[in-house]
């Protein structure tokens, strides 16, 4: 089992760092609020090139054929560099959900324009949830009745719905027509939640990275009775708690990952812990990093407030810690979580 990333993944997640930090920076998104896609075109042109949404499709229907393990660097920087678009869903969970499960006249329609970039994937695998990125994606996968439905942009009506993160576009898709089912065994679904589950907890730990660091960088430049506050043990023990988190939840969704990817037998349920695990990782360091920067860290102005709320929203929108517990017939610890979390907030 692998938890480092090969050369060649390394320098994959290097492009997409590069191309990130260029199209997803603090000043382009404040812009792109007030746009009515919110997206940039560019970025997914820039991903198109880089061959992100072809990763996970076959090479058969024009794909690369590669691992989950080669986007692991791509959604890690995605989370670091809180990058707005869907790309879980887009590179990851969409074009796998198609290939697997999708027949083969599915497959061969839509795969290759996926692999090309021609086509955009989103994907609710939560009955009745919110969808994101509808408005820019010309193929949707929802979840109804147990199975996975496959929608084309023009066979459905899009509501908007505001969220707290102006970043993220989020809607309520209400279907005008049947769809297309996906006609997969209750299996491969598995696998399709599984990948969710993983490619979130990857995201979350990008995020939970970059609140650490931004958080550390403060620390060492803000002074309060004369002193740095990164000299203060009070402060340091926050950190390093934090920190401890994230390294072994960056270590879980790793190791999840190669098993999903393996389709070793325990996949399902290392990509729940890997879930519970960044979950954790992320509300840690997002108190941390609220606390330790004090009120500038919730104002407006400031662009931690970027990672700060994303990293409230996708705590909770793949399935937060209890109810993935649950899933997992984790009553236990989810006991012990709720009744630590009720204790810290008391």
């Amino acid at each position: 089992m692998r938890y480092a990333f090969s050369p060649e993944q390394h320098a994959f997640g290097e492009s997409a760092a590069d191309l990130f930090a260029k199209r997803c920076a603090p000043g382009a998104q404040r812009l792109s609020w007030t746009d009515d896609s919110g997206r940039d075109p560019a970025l997914w042109r820039g991903l198109a090139d880089l061959g992100a949404p072809a990763i996970l499709v076959p090479d058969e229907y024009d794909g690369i054929g590669g691992s989950e393990c080669d986007l692991l660097p791509v959604l890690e920087e995605a989370g670091r560099q809180a990058v707005p678009d869907a790309l879980l869903e887009a590179v990851f969970v969409g074009p796998f959900a198609i290939g697997a499960c999708g027949s083969e006249d599915q497959r061969r329609r839509w795969l290759p324009a996926i692999a090309s970039g021609e086509s955009r994937v989103t994907v609710a695998l939560s009955e009745g949830g919110l969808v994101p990125d509808a408005h820019v994606s010309d193929l949707i996968v929802l979840a109804r009745d147990g199975e996975l439905w496959v929608h084309e942009a023009g066979e459905v009506d899009l509501e908007r719905v505001h969220v707290e993160d102006p970043s993220r576009r989020m809607f309520q898709v209400t279907p005008r027509t049947q769809g297309e089912l996906l006609p997969a065994s209750a299996e491969l679904r598995d696998q399709v939640v599984a990948r969710e589950l993983v490619g979130s907890a990857v995201v979350l730990n990008g995020i939970a990275n970059h609140l650490v660091s931004a958080t550390v960088a403060y620390a060492k430049e803000r002074q309060q009775f004369g002193r740095l506050i990164g000299s203060f043990q009070g402060v340091k023990h926050l950190l390093a708690d934090a920190y401890s988190k994230v390294e072994l939840a960056t270590t879980a969704a790793r190791a999840a990952t190669w098993r999903v990817a393996a389709a070793d037998p325990e996949y399902l349920a290392s990509a729940r812990l890997a879930r519970i695990c960044a979950v954790e990782a992320e509300f840690v360091a997002n108190k941390v990093a609220l606390q330790v920067h004090g009120g500038i860290g919730f104002t407006f102005e400031h662009d931690l407030q970027l990672w700060l709320k994303r990293g409230k929203a996708l705590e909770q929108a793949h399935g937060g810690r209890y109810q993935v517990a649950r899933a997992a017939g984790l009553d236990a610890v989810e006991s012990a979580q709720r009744a630590a979390y009720n204790e810290e907030d008391d």
